[in-house]
């Protein structure tokens, strides 16, 4: 089978969906290599995956062809996607299309699979900005009509998709989960966690958050909970929130500054992926109090690494977690409460429930990887082949 891949939000710093592609892609290659993929991407994709190039030829099967203009131009990669794609997959002879990021083209011939990671500009628009939720309130519905199939994450993105997406068939979406790699494991051997902590620069005890500064990971109730709980039982903790900055993160600055907190909650701005095992294995706890996700990426990479992780009580993020992870519920008067006496629970002389957590965690990760993802994405593909 010959593959083609949209590419191209494959350009900058690789978070969520481009971690996600990135590895799938990978995955694919180590587990059909008789397969052949060719990878549609911006003029200033770097990689990963490696692409296949006159000075590397390692893995003929992964064909990369790289578009004329930049990632960052928006509107000019729509254009292509919508008038310019379909005619290169047809060009390069491939058998089947995969819109990973939510969209296909405009006009669609082509037998083709969408993943839809999440309805969160459908169900939660304030949560997008205005012209992201309003280019998804067309895209996402147009892409699943036009799709044989359809990809999500999880049953909570595909219960979302059947109740907001109108004319949705169940039985033509697949979940498929993300999967999570090799190098996320614990670090047990202290000298390598001293080495490490050097490294990074990391304080010695600290509870952390990873992800994108947006308004849906609510941030503002992290940062509120942890406050309080540093001043009610003195914690010798810091608060990291790695991440890379986006829209709506001058709030949560102003609220670090309103607290006078700047000494013991940390941004980090974007991490490097190859920093981030490290991160969660030396953290005291991973928080994520999302108010809406698709998945949950990072809180099964924390769980993998032996981090005990704390979440809302957000449909995705418990599926993700299983009984693994402790959840805080939502109230309305005072709501970082639930989260600050889970904090203060966790950090003041309760380790042995931490190590109850972290084991309980490892189990749980080892339902998910790469490999498996990419075999279940793979039988998609042949089912969006043989449907009439």
């Amino acid at each position: 089978m010959r593959i083609g891949i949209d590419g191209l939000h494959l350009f900058g710093n690789y978070a969520g969906i481009q971690g996600s592609l990135a590895s799938l892609v990978t995955a694919l290659r180590n587990v059909t290599p008789s397969d052949e993929i060719v990878l549609y991407v911006p003029r200033d994709f770097k990689g990963p995956p490696i692409a296949t190039t006159a000075e590397n030829q390692n893995d003929p099967g992964l064909l990369i062809r790289k578009t004329w203009f930049p990632g960052r131009w928006r509107g000019v990669r729509t254009l292509w996607r919508n008038f310019r794609l379909q005619s290169a997959v047809y060009r390069d002879q491939c058998d089947i299309l995969h819109g990973p990021t939510y969209a296909l083209p405009f006009m669609l011939s082509k037998r083709a699979v969408v993943t839809i990671h999440d309805t969160i500009a459908l169900t939660h628009p304030l949560f997008c900005t205005p012209g992201s939720a309003k280019i998804q309130k067309r895209l996402i519905p147009r892409s699943v009509k036009t799709s044989r199939r359809v990809i999500v994450p999880s049953i909570a993105s595909k219960e979302a998709v059947l109740a907001n997406v109108k004319g949705a068939d169940e039985h033509r979406i697949d979940v498929i989960p993300w999967g999570v790699g090799p190098e996320f494991k614990p670090i047990t051997d202290e000298k390598e966690r001293r080495a490490a902590r050097l490294a990074l620069n990391l304080p010695e005890h600290y509870v952390l958050f990873v992800g994108n500064l947006e308004p849906k990971k609510n941030l503002s109730l992290l940062i509120s909970a942890f406050f309080a709980a540093k001043l009610n039982r003195k914690l010798p903790h810091k608060l990291i929130i790695a991440g890379q900055p986006g829209w709506g993160k001058e709030n949560v600055e102003r609220l670090v500054i309103q607290h006078s907190a700047q000494d013991y909650i940390l941004f980090t701005g974007y991490v490097e992926p190859r920093a981030l095992p490290a991160m969660y294995a030396l953290a005291d706890l991973f928080a994520m109090p999302s108010l809406v996700e698709g998945f949950g990426m990072p809180a099964l990479e924390a769980m993998a690494c032996g981090c005990p992780v704390v979440t809302s009580s957000d449909p995705a993020l418990q599926e993700v977690c299983g009984s693994a992870a402790r959840v805080f519920p939502y109230v309305q008067t005072k709501p970082f409460l639930p989260l600050r006496e889970i904090i203060e629970e966790l950090l003041v002389d309760n380790s042995s429930e931490r190590q109850k957590m972290s084991a309980a965690g490892l189990e749980r990760a080892t339902c998910f990887s790469w490999e498996r993802t990419a075999r279940l994405t793979r039988e998609c593909y042949q089912k969006a082949l043989e449907d009439a």
